[in-house]
């Protein structure tokens, strides 16, 4: 009878929990999910953080825009203002002259009876209207005025009309009549005429000569007639 041989079977070791390996890969997964949700949640608080300042630069941007605005509207208004300001001083200006010359007209006239009145004459002349402009050739001007009687009824007025020049040559003050300024015509303008005569003509300055005023004298030679002597400043219009 033969003999069986026993056989006998390795036993296989199962353990009964995880291993070292896959514990560390589990803890590692584990950390690499914890830095990304970190992650992600600094991110969205960084987000938020940037929503909120980014909020308050639009609230400052619109402050800064309204400011701009309202400064902008007062520069409009205070130019304005002050367009309206210098028109009214021009206007101020322009009506104190205007009282003034009427002013110096009027005593001009008052001085004329006074002494129409003092040397017992019975006319007496205006010079009035004057006005001196430039002429075509440099150094060269033209004048022209008005001279009237102020007396009604008076009758004739003759006489001769003279014009000088006052300046300064230099540091000296000249006075030159037109006979004494070659080129200037006429040297002297008759005078006849019932209530007014219109005179005009022309001045050539010489060089040097800087004119300051134009004295215009009437020489009469009607009886209680007074001989009227006007300056005029040295003005050239257009």
């Amino acid at each position: 009878m033969s003999r069986r041989r026993r056989v006998v079977s390795p036993r296989i070791h199962v353990p009964h929990g995880p291993g070292p390996g896959i514990l560390l890969t589990v803890l590692l997964l584990v950390a690499i999910a914890g830095a990304f949700y970190a992650g992600l949640f600094l991110a969205r608080e960084d987000e938020g953080a940037a929503a909120v300042r980014l909020e308050a630069l639009e609230i400052d941007r619109d402050g800064f825009a309204e400011r701009l605005a309202a400064l902008t509207q007062e520069k409009i208004v205070l130019e304005r203002t002050m367009e309206i300001d210098r028109e009214a001083n021009r206007t101020t200006q322009e009506d104190l002259k205007q009282a003034q010359d009427e002013r110096l007209a009027l005593e001009k006239e008052v001085s004329f009876f006074k002494q129409l009145i003092k040397q017992g004459g019975g006319g007496i002349l205006k010079v009035q209207d004057f006005r001196l402009v430039a002429g075509e050739v440099p150094g060269e001007l033209g004048y022209s005025f008005t001279v009237s009687q102020l007396i009604q009824d008076f009758g004739e007025s003759a006489g001769d009309v003279l014009i000088r020049v006052v300046g300064k040559r230099g540091d000296k003050e000249v006075t030159l009549p037109l006979g004494k300024l070659p080129g200037s015509e006429p040297t002297a303008h008759p005078m006849r005429f019932q209530h007014f005569q219109n005179f005009e003509g022309r001045i050539r300055l010489p060089e040097g000569l800087e004119p300051e005023n134009l004295v215009i004298e009437i020489k009469p030679s009607t009886k209680n007639l007074i001989p009227v002597t006007e300056t005029f400043a040295w003005s050239v219009g257009g």
